[in-house]
């Protein structure tokens, strides 16, 4: 019985050193070594401080160029004019640039990331305002006017979104959303886009159509010379689909826009003299 009660002590002063072991042992080193460790400590505060001010200067910067998106957007609504010409406004491709230039230079890659899913939210957001304003004003000038201005601020952004390019055609439920990636390639011509703008005509409305129309005829200037039967296809398909439009008068806009597009379509081919059709 005795050397039972002395093995179940034994046992229990065993447990009680490997329970105080360990602290002992922290306590120890920090007793003997605490010049470093008070050293440890320091640096450990130092790169603490360090991290927050990195932070909190990476969300100032992300701030400064969201406020500078702001501007350019909110400027290019202000100056957004109804649709006269084909041209893109200088000020609106300018002000596409200067936003892909600011978001291009922030060297930290997640404040690069957050700016460009800012950018991307503004497109969907301005697509769902394009259908707000079509749907709640009467047709005329002024929805026509709140419309473009719509488009001026798509505009801004249409560099800096243009890696949602394949998101925003592909929507089937929402024209808006398919409008930016019309206002894209507006800025952006691309190849692979071409059938995808010819079949504006026959699902959208005609305020897109013109969207369309302008879209068609940066394709012919920027990229015509490399996809010319391509585009003479689709230019003249447009063209018939809008002439026979059975929902109101052809807008003669769209057309003057088609039309054009043909003839600088044409007028780049050295080996052929066909004109636009009259």
């Amino acid at each position: 019985m005795i050397d039972a009660a002395a093995e179940s002590t034994f046992g229990e002063i065993t447990k009680l050193i490997a329970v105080l072991i360990w602290p002992v042992t922290l306590l120890i080193c920090v007793l003997t070594q605490r010049q470093h460790v008070g050293r440890m400590l320091s640096a450990l505060v130092v790169l603490a401080e360090s991290a927050n001010k990195i932070k909190i200067f990476q969300v100032e910067v992300e701030k400064t160029v969201q406020n500078s998106i702001d501007r350019e957007v909110q400027k290019a609504a202000d100056n957004a004019q109804p649709h006269k010409s084909p041209e893109i406004p200088k000020l609106e491709a300018l002000a596409a640039a200067r936003v892909e230039t600011l978001i291009s230079s922030i060297p930290d890659q997640p404040s690069r990331e957050n700016l460009t899913e800012s950018v991307r939210q503004r497109m969907l957001r301005l697509g769902a305002e394009y259908e707000s304003t079509r749907a709640s004003m009467p047709s005329g000038k002024d929805r026509t006017g709140a419309m473009n201005a719509v488009v001026a601020r798509m505009r801004t952004l249409a560099i800096a979104a243009k890696p949602f390019l394949k998101e925003f055609s592909e929507s089937r439920a929402s024209p808006g959303i398919r409008l930016c990636a019309i206002v894209i390639l507006q800025i952006s011509p691309d190849r692979r886009y071409i059938d995808w703008l010819g079949e504006r005509y026959t699902e959208e409305t005609p305020f897109i159509f013109y969207q369309t129309a302008v879209a068609l005829m940066q394709a012919v200037r920027d990229i015509g010379v490399q996809n010319r039967e391509q585009l003479n296809r689709i230019l003249n398909s447009a063209i018939q689909i809008v002439e026979s439009f059975r929902e109101g008068a052809p807008d003669r806009n769209t057309l003057n826009v088609l039309k054009s597009a043909l003839a600088t379509l044409h007028a780049s081919d050295p080996e052929t003299n066909a004109v636009a059709p009259s």
